[in-house]
């Protein structure tokens, strides 16, 4: 089994275990791992990071499930999960629910995810730029750009991104 598999395996249990305790909502996927996500496994990340209100509760469910806490991140097996506190990350409360292997997750929406990108990409991570150009690029019809130009924070970050977009459309 993947490594990619293993951590879909991981999030089922944890989305189950969740939904046994009664909790209305389950966890929302960010940060490289939404990446993941989009990309379809093309761009790997070794870290499962959830966006959840209920700490306390993540976190009791992890330990049942026999994760280890390491500082910020919780461990089983090469199993890396991160429990995020950036609730920025979603300003409106937006996120995707993708079916992976008949099973429903929650996943910080595209645009979200393109809006924190940017920060990295103007701070001068190339690998960044280059992907944020290929999820334009991948998802362009499907992308809410007035969305994105009202949330980018700055302006270099503007230009830049409907310097992409062009890119992507030509």
């Amino acid at each position: 089994m993947s490594q990619l598999e293993n951590q879909i395996k991981a999030i089922k249990e944890i989305y189950r275990e969740i939904e046994k305790s009664k909790a209305r909502i389950q966890p929302v996927i960010v940060g490289k791992f939404a990446l993941t996500v989009y990309t379809q496994g093309m761009y790997p990340a070794n870290i499962i990071s959830f966006l959840y209100p209920d700490i306390q509760l993540l976190t009791k469910i992890l330990k049942e499930l026999g994760y280890t806490q390491m500082g910020d991140f919780w461990t089983r097996g090469d199993i890396v999960v991160e429990i995020s506190k950036k609730f920025e990350m979603i300003p409106t409360g937006t996120f995707n629910q993708i079916e992976v292997d008949d099973f429903i997750i929650n996943v910080v929406s595209l645009e979200d995810l393109l809006i924190d990108m940017m920060n990295e990409c103007v701070a001068g991570d190339e690998t960044v730029c280059e992907l944020i150009k290929m999820l334009i690029k991948s998802y362009e019809p499907a992308l809410d750009f007035h969305y994105i130009f009202q949330n980018l924070k700055n302006k270099q970050s503007v230009v830049k991104f409907k310097q992409y977009r062009r890119e992507a459309i030509n």
